[in-house]
């Protein structure tokens, strides 16, 4: 008896709850156009395109305070959407608003989504859904990294390894890749065989690859300076840059003008004098080697 009574309560909750509103009175869709072209296709674009969603909409009454917004679902590392400003909507008049969503770059291609289309105010919505179908730009080469020491002393050598990925359609070949900074006077470039468009298991060839310069920091320099990375790829048609900043520790100049250097045990001396001490080793290392032989001839004698 105690179920069958559990039972009545809970059906009458059902007929009786209010239903999820899933259209307006006082709106509602005319049509929809993605990229130009009518919802009911499905309709291709890029990923890292800014996709241009037309909403047709016509009032039915009369109300206030509505929004428009456009979203997918699926993209694993954020929520992807686009929403209107709050505007009013008028009983016998037409209306359309264009919404802008942009797509990541790094969405899963040559797959389908669902876009959706809600118009709401504070009681009711309508929604429509459309489907795009998102594709790779045919010729993409990313710069993923660049790595470079934090802090480099003037004179010195030092590296810069520069990390790219192919994220197009098309294997690319023979890409050059430049670092360059006109007040460091550097310009340099190398050239990266191939990137590949699509790795294979137990294959040599890869997406993603990197080449390192290694290069003199003037002796003069001191400061921050920015490197600029420039690829060329596509036969010279598609060009990407980038840039990272290189962080040199001057030379300590004395009030003679000449150069100061940091000595192993932390303190300086003059660079003058390093030459007298270089010397100095020098000999006494060659005074060494014959005293060695010296000391052999007299053995062999004996």
């Amino acid at each position: 008896m105690k179920k069958l009574f559990i039972a009545l309560m809970l059906a009458l909750t059902l007929l009786t709850a209010p239903a999820l509103a899933d259209e307006s009175s006082n709106y509602d869709f005319l049509n929809i156009g993605i990229s130009g072209i009518s919802y009911a296709e499905t309709v291709y674009v890029e990923r890292g395109d800014s996709v241009p969603v037309e909403v047709y909409f016509t009032g039915t009454g009369e109300t206030t305070d509505v929004n428009l917004k456009v979203w997918i679902g699926g993209y694993e590392y954020d929520n992807v959407f686009t929403a209107s400003d709050m505007f009013d909507v008028e009983d016998g008049v037409s209306y359309k608003k264009t919404l802008n969503l942009q797509l990541p770059d790094d969405m899963i291609s040559e797959q389908d989504y669902t876009v959706y289309i809600e118009m709401y105010d504070d009681e009711d919505y309508v929604r429509e859904e459309a489907t795009i179908r998102v594709s790779n730009v045919r010729h993409d080469v990313r710069v993923q990294d660049i790595l470079v020491d934090n802090s480099v002393d003037a004179g010195e050598y030092t590296s810069v390894t520069v990390r790219l990925e192919n994220m197009g359609d098309n294997k690319e070949e023979d890409i050059k890749v430049t670092v360059s900074n006109e007040a460091l006077g550097l310009e340099l470039s190398t050239y990266l065989d191939e990137l590949t468009n699509t790795e294979i298991d137990n294959e040599d060839e890869e997406s993603s690859g990197d080449v390192t310069f290694t290069f003199a920091v003037p002796a003069e320099a001191d400061g921050l300076y920015t490197l600029t990375v420039d690829v060329l790829y596509d036969n010279g048609h598609n060009e990407v840059s980038s840039e990272t900043s290189l962080s040199v520790e001057g030379a300590v100049v004395a009030e003679d003008g000449t150069v100061v250097v940091s000595a192993d045990d932390g303190n300086t001396v003059d660079s003058d004098d390093t030459s007298f001490v270089t010397a100095l080793k020098l000999g006494f290392g060659i005074l060494a080697v014959l005293i060695v032989i010296l000391a052999l001839i007299l053995i062999v004698r004996k």
